[in-house]
């Protein structure tokens, strides 16, 4: 008999890194329910953006509890469909081959770096020519792509928040096509800037807000909606921080 503690530690581990990774918060209610109910336990499992909290009783009627500070969130679909698969084949699995299963995907690093500042390069590069851009107008945002994953990658070592990153790409961004312009490579700001500030959009967080609040989730789906809003607000204050230098300079 797997002790209680051990079941609705893994079974929030297991929830925390679902959520880590950018699912919704129904999804990891249902994935820490579905692991309490296949050990024998009856869980009530409250989510939000920053914290689990987790109540099992056992077939006796003692109550266990357990709390989870999720401090930090990314995007990474692939673990959330990992362990969501994981989950559903639970059955296939004893407690530790389980407990391990889980410990490898939350390690699993995708790809490395140079594969992540190619990404974001080609993102912008493709994102710039969406919006009707000229080549040379992508070629830049391609540069500009590779400069926000670079200032993405020393936040992220430094452990800044995500509006001094958002703050911090927006500006950067914005004059990188400004000098652009400059020297006569483009002949506007506009196509590479958004093509770039494109990268940094919250668009996961605002659509997995709306999926909150229509499943009733109200305060997550506030919580996330309230977040992709003040990214949003990070990256207009970047961007018009830079454009209102270059005028007050006289350059345009």
């Amino acid at each position: 008999m797997v002790n209680e503690n051990r079941i609705l530690t893994l079974a929030n581990l297991t929830g925390k890194i679902a959520l880590q990774s950018g699912a919704e918060t129904y999804r990891v209610e249902d994935i820490i329910s579905r692991i309490c109910k296949h050990y024998g336990l009856n869980a009530q499992c409250f989510v939000s953006i920053t914290c689990i909290i987790t109540s099992v009783r056992n077939y006796k009627g003692e109550l266990f509890s357990s709390v989870e500070r999720v401090a930090s969130r990314t995007t990474n679909l692939n673990k959330v469909h990992s362990i969501n698969q994981l989950v559903r084949d639970l059955k296939k699995y004893s407690f530790e081959e389980f407990y391990s299963a889980v410990i490898a995907i939350d390690k699993e690093i995708p790809y490395n770096k140079f594969i992540y500042f190619l990404a974001y390069s080609f993102g912008a590069f493709f994102f710039a020519l969406l919006f009707r851009g000229g080549i040379r107008d992508a070629i830049s945002a391609f540069i500009g792509g590779g400069i926000i994953f670079l200032i993405s990658d020393f936040a992220n070592r430094l452990q800044t928040n995500t509006f001094f990153l958002n703050t911090l790409g927006g500006f950067f961004c914005t004059l990188f096509s400004y000098l652009s312009v400059k020297v006569g490579f483009t002949e506007t700001v506009s196509y590479s800037t958004i093509g770039t500030i494109m990268l940094l959009v919250p668009g996961i967080a605002l659509t997995n807000a709306i999926r909150d609040l229509v499943a009733g989730d109200l305060l997550s789906g506030m919580s996330r909606a309230v977040e992709a809003f003040l990214v949003g607000a990070a990256l207009a204050s970047g961007t018009g921080f830079a454009l209102f230098i270059i005028l007050k300079l006289g350059e345009i």
